[in-house]
């Protein structure tokens, strides 16, 4: 009985250490990085319905203004032009391809601010 509670507060302590320690635990960041170097890019088709159709290979973790750039550099328009949309979704330029779920294969509709 003695031994089971000195166990339990050992266990108490080393959560408490664990949780005021500004040391993070290496594995999470670990598994992130692991995850960004073993990423594939993704081919993008853009649609702007008018006979123009762009195939764009990117990664995930681009950002919109960055797939912009690159629709920009094969359409001839300048990036800031270019609206990104899907259905009633407009796309903001700050935010990742991969926060929007936005995976391989898919196709986005192209306009013309």
């Amino acid at each position: 009985e003695i031994y089971r509670s000195e166990k339990r507060n050992h266990q108490k302590a080393v959560n408490f250490y664990f949780r005021l320690s500004p040391i993070k635990p290496i594995e999470p960041i670990a598994r992130r990085l692991k995850y960004q170097v073993d990423q594939k890019m993704i081919e993008i088709t853009c649609n702007d319905r008018l006979g123009k159709k762009v195939r764009i290979k990117c990664n995930p973790t681009d950002k919109v203004s960055d797939l912009k750039k690159l629709i920009a550099a094969q359409t001839g328009t300048p990036w800031e032009k270019i609206v990104l949309k899907k259905w009633y979704t407009v796309y903001k330029d700050h935010i990742t391809l991969r926060d929007y779920e936005i995976n391989d294969g898919m196709n986005l509709e192209l306009y013309y601010h």
